[in-house]
């Protein structure tokens, strides 16, 4: 049996041994679904990192890319008009 005690962070350590067996390595993902809430039980699926990485950029959006400066600068202009400074 493999136990792992809760942080007060609410982080718990997957054993090694499962580690191991469910080849999970440094960076993988985790994802936690509720099985029966009356019991107590969930599953706990791994998302290897790689996979993670060939989704980045996979989704599309119609907000349009602003520099962070860009948006600094209209959101000054913004709070002059709004609060009428000279």
């Amino acid at each position: 049996m493999n136990i792992s005690t809760v942080t007060t962070k609410g982080q718990a350590t997957i054993p090694e041994e499962i580690r191991r067996l469910l080849n999970i390595n440094i960076g993988d993902k985790v994802s936690f679904t509720t099985i029966e809430p009356h019991t107590k039980q969930i599953m706990i699926k791994i998302i290897p990192s790689n996979v993670v990485d060939q989704l980045v950029g996979s989704l599309s959006s119609k907000v349009k890319y602003v520099d962070f400066k860009e948006v600094r600068k209209i959101a000054g202009k913004l709070l002059v008009k709004k609060y009428k400074i000279k």
